[in-house]
């Protein structure tokens, strides 16, 4: 009797009109990349993390002005990204040399933190001030971190994206792009 499959199918969780659109098929008929952006973005959480934290003790406990703070934590969380892309998410790509793939890795991840530092120049203000703005007495108290950190999420996010399709077209453009018909 053979063991039941350990595989979960997404296909189940979906509604049912969300099976007839492009996204869907696109997925499906690349489920390994599908796996490899899950795997990429488990990576990038750790990272987010680590970015988090640090961006708080240097901002909020060190006193360090928020442009430097956000570029020393988004550079030890890309190198801490490096090391799991590499490792876990493109382990094809070790192949090639590391001396040539991290300044590749490190220079997509410059212009994300370019990105990230324009949201930041942009929008921590208005954000920080609709966050004072919320009448609870937690958000009064701590507006100023629950700004600092709302946008550090939506920098996430964006940068996530561009970081992603970057690597994976520049940095690991080596690695086969896989399809489901690969197998």
């Amino acid at each position: 009797m053979s063991a039941p499959s350990r595989e979960i199918s997404i296909s189940r969780l979906l509604p049912a009109a969300m099976k007839g659109t492009w996204v869907y098929g696109l997925a499906r008929r690349n489920k390994p990349e599908v796996k490899r952006f899950v795997k990429f973005a488990i990576v990038g959480g750790v990272g987010l993390i680590i970015d988090v934290v640090l961006l708080n003790i240097f901002e909020r406990s060190l006193g360090m002005p928020v442009p430097l703070a956000v570029a020393l934590a988004f550079i030890i969380a890309a190198t801490h990204n490096f090391i799991g892309n590499r490792l876990w998410v493109y382990p094809e790509s070790r192949k090639q040399k590391k001396r040539w793939q991290m300044p590749v890795f490190l220079a997509v991840n410059a212009m994300g933190l370019l990105i990230s530092e324009l949201i930041f120049l942009f929008f921590q203000a208005p954000i920080t001030e609709l966050m004072r703005l919320v009448p609870l007495a937690a958000f009064q108290d701590h507006y100023r971190g629950i700004g600092l950190n709302a946008t550090k999420m939506v920098a996430a996010i964006v940068v996530m994206l561009w970081n992603f399709f970057v690597n994976r077209f520049v940095t690991f453009r080596d690695v086969k792009w896989q399809t489901s018909a690969d197998g």
